[in-house]
């Protein structure tokens, strides 16, 4: 079985976090980091790559990224991300490039910062709410508006 040849060089995670049915190069860099349950990370975390958490974190995120904090995930500090999920819970801030997702479990303590902010029904932020900034991508229904009449 090519999972457990020792010249792949994949480990067990990288092949189960590629998509069903993904064909990967052995080579070509992991595109996601996972925390699994039961995992704690005294630290902080940055890169370019997408983030899972579902263990907890005591320190900073900083990523090019997206960050998706799952039910059972926990972090303590500051986050700073392209787009943030959270379902879990964060005592820190939250900042992010493009947008921020509270799901009905998610719960924040600490302010929240993004052009765009949405905070399902049950999701908690116990914090200051600043949905300020630009996107690099405008909707269809953003370019209409910002465009006067008669052009």
């Amino acid at each position: 079985m090519a999972l457990f040849k020792k010249d792949s060089g994949e480990s067990v995670a990288q092949v189960a976090l590629a998509a069903p049915g993904a064909v990967r190069s052995t080579s070509a860099p992991p595109t996601h980091t996972y925390v699994a349950v039961g995992s704690h990370i005294e630290g902080s975390i940055s890169g370019e790559t997408e983030v899972l958490v579902d263990g907890s974190l005591e320190g900073s995120v900083e990523l090019k990224g997206r960050l998706v904090l799952g039910r059972r995930g926990r972090i303590q500090g500051d986050v700073n991300a392209q787009s943030v999920q959270i379902s879990g819970k964060v005592e820190g801030n939250v900042q992010a490039s493009e947008k921020i997702e509270v799901a009905p479990t998610g719960s924040i303590e600490g302010n929240l910062a993004a052009p765009l902010v949405s905070i399902a029904e049950g999701g908690r932020c116990n914090g200051r709410i600043e949905m300020s900034g630009t996107l690099a991508i405008e909707s269809p229904a953003a370019r209409e508006v910002a465009a006067p009449r008669g052009s």
